[in-house]
């Protein structure tokens, strides 16, 4: 009986409980947002934050270009700054020997810091500013450190070159690369006609060895070898023919990218003779394109480079496809072919100065 009596109870129990559950399981509980984003903060593990990396720099001049007008006897310079941080910071735009005439914006915060004129500037993010210098010469030019730094040239005077100190020379209105780390650049006005022949007496081309090949679609290669006798570091300059594009150039086996101050006029410079012997070696090459050849007979133009410097000889070999007679004429001498040498032209010029050998080619398809 007490059996009966405890499974009873215990049913009793059982269906109060589940009556229980079902009414909280319809029951509605209000809590603030508050405390509900906290409940939920706290149900997510926590996240550490990340900390970002400073920049390995706080602040750098990103850009600077320097107009040269002188004609108004001005130089602009176009100037772009950015700050990584923020903060105060203080970049350097400029030495501060030569002060500037105005500055663009007015309100710019511009101050002599440790001999540079430096951007004094609270602001995160890109700066964009002038400043003019006067134009009195010759003009040196104190640069900061820029990772792009052009000198572009506008209205030079008629008959007029200008001379930097690392050894440029400016004939005609464009622009040309400073030096990115920065320093010293003096540039000095000169009367053209008054110019001396550079070279002429420091440097001689003893011999020079061109080989062109020309082939069917009119596409044409070059390659060179001279040897330069100087006692002193200079420039050399040479000029491509019309149209050509430089491919690479070695000095003394060590590949260099010369100078290019105007189009395919290159400057290329040679280290003291004494430390590589008497002479100094050049290798070139250089690509144009001409029209496609016929494939009868037709003709073509070809030349090589011209150089102030005096040249005992230059040889030169002309490669056309196989199956052409070919013929030239020009400011060249024609050899005979020798018994051993390829078949082709073989062409010389001797004893001259500041000339460009070049060659009127006539080709014949060979019939036999």
């Amino acid at each position: 009986m007490k059996i009966i009596q405890l499974s009873l109870l215990g049913a009793l129990l059982a269906s109060s409980a589940a009556m229980a559950q079902t009414q909280l399981d319809e029951s509605e509980v209000r809590i603030s947002y508050a405390e509900l984003k906290r409940l939920l903060a706290a149900s997510h593990p926590a996240v550490e934050a990340k900390v970002k990396a400073p920049p390995p720099v706080p602040a750098a001049l990103l850009s600077a270009v320097y107009r040269l007008d002188a004609k108004k006897g001005e130089i602009i310079a176009e100037m772009q700054t950015q700050s990584f941080l923020e903060g105060w910071q203080s970049i350097p735009l400029a030495g501060a020997s030569t002060g500037a005439v105005s500055l663009d914006p007015a309100e710019a915060r511009v101050l002599v810091q440790n001999e540079h004129l430096c951007l004094l500037t609270d602001q995160t993010g890109l700066t964009s500013l002038k400043l003019t210098f006067p134009a009195v010469w010759p003009q040196t030019l104190h640069l900061a450190p820029s990772a792009i730094a052009v000198l572009e040239v506008a209205s030079l005077p008629e008959n007029h070159v200008l001379r930097l100190s690392n050894g440029l020379i400016i004939r005609q209105n464009g622009r040309h690369a400073l030096p990115a780390i920065g320093g010293e650049v003096t540039m000095s006005l000169e009367d053209a006609k008054k110019e001396p022949s550079p070279l002429a007496d420091e440097a001689i081309l003893t011999s020079a060895s061109y080989a062109t090949q020309v082939v069917r679609d009119g596409s044409v290669l070059t390659e060179g070898i001279l040897l330069v006798r100087h006692d002193q570091p200079l420039h050399i300059v040479l000029t491509l023919p019309e149209s050509a594009q430089l491919l690479q150039c070695r000095v003394n086996d060590a590949l260099i990218r010369p100078g290019i101050p105007n189009g395919a006029r290159l400057e290329i410079p040679l280290d003291d003779a004494a430390t590589d012997g008497s002479e100094s070696k050049i290798e070139l090459s250089f690509t144009s394109t001409l029209p496609a050849l016929q494939p009868t007979e037709g003709e073509l133009t070809l030349a090589l480079p011209q150089t102030p410097l005096f040249a005992k000889q230059i040889d030169w070999e002309v490669q056309l496809p196989v199956g052409f007679d070919t013929t030239a004429i020009g400011n060249i001498e024609n050899l005979s072919q020798a018994a051993d040498s390829k078949a082709g032209l073989h062409l010389r010029k001797s004893l001259c100065r500041d000339q460009q050998p070049q060659a009127r080619v006539s080709y014949r398809k060979r019939t036999n």
